[in-house]
């Protein structure tokens, strides 16, 4: 048996198997990718942020290698389940290929407030990603007009 003729064989042979399974071809899942380590001002949910305009970073991971991000957009909302209908703000699609140090763009940020954020981001191929699991920050005092 030719070289060709087992590869094929036995490649169909695998792609059956994966769909008999429900799992996605090799080729599918090897462009995977999504973010993760979500930061606010440089920290991990972070509290009592004083910044008017605090600034978000994630990392893209993906599983194949030279992926780069073209695109992303960050959504903000007062709680995790506004996400996803009643968000606050949200920075709409933006084609740029940073992930670090994106400045919040919504309304005035309350004093003593938790804000939930995610992001999503598109490949340099045009593919986006899920929404990232959702991180947040909270506000301090906002400055010294609050102080009692």
């Amino acid at each position: 048996m030719s070289n060709r003729r087992f590869c094929r064989r036995h490649g169909l042979l695998l792609t059956s198997t994966l769909a008999v399974l429900g799992l996605p071809p090799a080729t599918a899942r090897a462009q995977a990718f999504h973010l993760e380590r979500l930061r606010t001002e440089y920290a991990s949910n972070p509290i009592g942020i004083d910044e008017p305009a605090p600034r978000l970073s994630w990392m893209l991971h993906a599983d194949r290698r030279g992926t780069m991000q073209s695109a992303y957009e960050i959504r903000v909302a007062r709680s995790a389940a506004d996400l996803g209908g009643r968000s606050l703000w949200s920075s709409g699609k933006v084609a740029s290929g940073e992930s670090v140090n994106r400045a919040y763009g919504g309304p005035a940020l309350e004093p003593r407030t938790r804000y939930h954020w995610q992001v999503r981001s598109w490949d340099d191929r045009g593919r986006a990603s899920d929404w990232s699991t959702p991180a947040y920050w909270e506000t301090g005092m906002m400055g010294g007009a609050q102080w009692k």
